[in-house]
């Protein structure tokens, strides 16, 4: 059974706020903020600009 589009938005903003704060991957200044990435929901460095993860919206 498919996972009704609240669920899936909760899940999607759960992973967002995982990622929240967590020092970036990709360099070594940054930290992950949330923030857009090419228009979608997304955490991304606030150094580097890197982005570790989007959602997307239906």
């Amino acid at each position: 059974m498919a996972k009704s589009q609240s669920q899936q938005n909760a899940a999607r903003g759960q992973l967002l706020s995982l990622l929240e704060g967590r020092p970036c991957p990709a360099c070594d200044d940054g930290e992950l903020e949330r923030d857009r990435y090419k228009g979608n929901r997304a955490v991304v460095c606030d150094s580097c600009g890197t982005p570790q993860a989007q959602v997307w919206s239906s």
